[in-house]
């Protein structure tokens, strides 16, 4: 007699974790300020306004995002436990920092992360940009973070222009910097 399977029922916990991860893929493909349109273009219409939330450089001194209105501003949220974050930082970073860090600046926002361990990797790397810290994840969190690292781009008057989640080349760095900041 052949046996006739029945259908399992779902585990509730299975049900909520996959509509977890429909939700967080909806949420990225909407982005705030992806800026991105049909054509490949900056839309016209303006982005978000950066959060006024406030965090401190690592030499204690507070600060905003605000603090850099009237220069364009690229904002890499890392840590020292996040692999691609490593390899970005020297990989990518460094060397376009060296080519257009005196038309952007450049915000390294270390987040939750031991600061020791932070300042070496930052040594390692070669970055010179300023260091900050997002210690409970609350900027990364307003501005829409999902993955490590975690790239901003933001305008002189302080708009989200564009975001990206997970690591970024030297070339696709380059080219979101003049894309969205410098052209």
């Amino acid at each position: 007699m052949p046996t006739v399977s029945t259908p399992t029922r779902k585990h509730p916990l299975f049900v909520a974790l996959a509509a977890g991860i429909i939700s967080v893929a909806v949420l990225a493909a909407l982005s705030i300020g992806s800026g991105d349109a049909a054509d490949g273009k900056t839309p016209e219409a303006s982005g978000p306004l950066a959060p006024a939330t406030a965090f401190e450089f690592f030499d204690g001194t507070p600060a905003t995002l605000a603090s850099y209105a009237g220069k364009p501003l690229v904002v890499n949220f890392w840590a020292s436990w996040c692999p691609s974050c490593v390899a970005e930082l020297s990989a990518a970073f460094r060397p376009v920092q060296d080519r257009l860090g005196d038309d952007v600046s450049f915000l390294g926002m270390n987040i939750q992360d031991e600061r020791d361990r932070a300042l070496a990797l930052v040594e390692e790397s070669g970055v010179r940009f300023d260091l900050a810290e997002d210690r409970n994840g609350d900027l990364y969190s307003e501005l829409g973070g999902l993955g490590m690292p975690f790239t901003v781009l933001v305008s002189t008057d302080g708009e989200i222009l564009h975001t990206h989640n997970g690591p970024l080349t030297e070339s696709q760095l380059e080219d979101l910097i003049v894309e969205f900041l410098l052209s």
